[in-house]
């Protein structure tokens, strides 16, 4: 698995075709008498990613994978960005969708598509995200392990939507792709 968006996977061929982050600072022009305008530091824009991805029908189903991601799209909601080694990215909305059809069967079912996917930033005042999670308004990705009874039950353990570690903390546990089966991965314990 490359990423998780919300609770679509990115089960690809290989890797990502193409991966792109941008990333931008605006500054305000102060007009000044007699002199050349100042620059002032405003903010931070908004990260926006875009990811070329391939699907094929031997890795995962082409079809059903883009309708998932289009009703995601048309919910219009923030949702995280975690990557295959556990890496939060943040909550990101879907910006537009593209998509190629590189082999399709007799009938016209996609065999391999190329999924052109661009994401924009959600920013939220950090004081509201941490009330809405107190709130269990928004339901943190979870791990969860069959009981005996065949349950699944939340395992102990700490959100990479609630930790997320600074650069100069690099002492835990890495986390590779395959670490976590996708079904353990679920929205709430209520799933």
């Amino acid at each position: 698995m490359f990423a998780v968006l919300g609770d679509i996977q990115f089960e690809v061929v290989g890797s990502p075709e193409g991966y792109e982050s941008a990333g931008a600072y605006d500054f305000a022009e102060q007009k000044v008498v007699e002199s050349k305008p100042q620059l002032q530091w405003v903010g931070d824009d908004l990260d926006r990613l875009k990811f070329e991805l391939i699907w094929h029908a031997s890795i995962t189903n082409p079809a059903l994978q883009l309708a998932r991601l289009r009703a995601t799209a048309a919910e219009h909601l923030p949702l995280p960005l975690v990557f295959g080694n556990g890496g939060f990215r943040g909550f990101f909305v879907i910006e537009s969708i593209n998509v190629k059809s590189q082999q399709l069967s007799a009938g016209g079912a996609p065999i391999a598509i190329r999924v052109a996917l661009a994401l924009k930033e959600w920013s939220a005042n950090p004081l509201l995200l941490a009330s809405a999670l107190q709130a269990g308004s928004l339901s943190p990705i979870g791990i969860t392990a069959a009981s005996a009874t065949g349950a699944n039950q939340l395992t102990p353990g700490v959100s990479a939507l609630l930790s997320t570690p600074s650069a100069a903390d690099a002492s835990g546990p890495e986390l590779e792709a395959g670490d976590v089966p996708a079904a353990a991965i679920v929205r709430s314990a209520a799933q």
